[in-house]
């Protein structure tokens, strides 16, 4: 967890999936190389959001990869058909993330890539959501609830990034930014269209909802009528890094300073600052 000199904004950010401490023992068990596994990280995100701790607001990122763990899912999304032993009666074994091998324990990274030889022992699978599943949404949950006392509410950026490949179910290329609102479940309509203009103005093309509303972290946490707001963020890696060598490439630094911009734009706006300023201008 980063933490901010001072909170001034109502506003925190949590990075999921950038994580790249990779267990030796996951590693050398995996069929899978260290590149491979590396495919499902959304490499780089928590540097590229690191300016946001700079702008007054905490960012807490997970570490441990996503292949090992995703705290972006249910606590106990698990395939049964991965596990020696009997699940708990309330795991949930038939979500379409769970089908699709993308549970809490991932069977599978990049293009369906099964990261296993065989099967895991379920101890296994529920010491890793008792380990680190469980703390990373308890210090999520305690930053939102302190963030929402602090200010009245609290809007949460949960950050990701997107491959470049591929196209939208609308059969169009992918943009530079995909907000996801879950259709505005998540978060008021305003939080997103502030978003929306700040990285236009910027000149980055903006998509809403597509092909990603959002996961699990904002249809958990974002209650707008409570005041909790949540709003998914997804970059696409090609403005950054190389996708096939998993490195940065020239347009990393530019795509960090744009974000900058873009979140300062949003915390102002968010913070009800521009107002003030406007009025006091009278």
């Amino acid at each position: 967890m980063y933490q901010p000199a001072l909170h001034i904004v109502p506003v925190l950010v949590d990075v999921p999936h950038a994580g790249r401490r990779y267990p030796s023992r996951f590693v050398e068990e995996s069929r899978l190389n260290l590149r491979s596994l590396r495919r499902s990280e959304d490499a780089f995100v928590d540097r590229l959001f690191a300016r946001t701790v700079e702008l007054g607001a905490p960012m807490l990122v997970a570490e441990f990869p996503r292949a090992y763990l995703d705290v972006n899912r249910e606590p106990y999304e698990l395939d049964p058909r991965m596990f020696d032993g009997r699940l708990p009666a309330f795991a949930n074994t038939r979500s379409m993330r769970v089908a699709g091998g993308l549970g809490t324990i991932p069977r599978i990274v990049g293009d369906a890539h099964e990261i296993y030889v065989g099967r895991m022992k379920v101890e296994e699978a529920l010491g890793r959501i008792d380990g680190l599943y469980r703390p990373y949404h308890g210090a999520l949950r305690s930053l939102i609830q302190r963030t929402q006392s602090s200010f009245g509410t609290c809007i949460l950026v949960d950050a990701h990034s997107m491959p470049s490949t591929g196209l939208d179910r609308d059969g169009l290329a992918k943009p530079d930014i995909i907000l996801g609102d879950r259709f505005g479940t998540s978060a008021a309509g305003y939080i997103t269209d502030i978003a929306e203009e700040a990285f236009r103005k910027l000149g980055l093309s903006v998509t809403r909802n597509r092909p990603y509303a959002g996961g699990f972290i904002t249809e958990h946490y974002g209650v707008p009528a409570s005041g909790v707001h949540a709003l998914q963020i997804e970059i696409n890696r090609a403005l950054y890094m190389d996708e096939a060598t998993l490195t940065p490439h020239q347009g990393f630094a530019a795509l960090e300073q744009l974000i900058a911009k873009a979140m300062a734009d949003c915390f102002a706006r968010w913070s009800g600052w521009l107002d003030e300023w406007r009025q006091a201008a009278e």
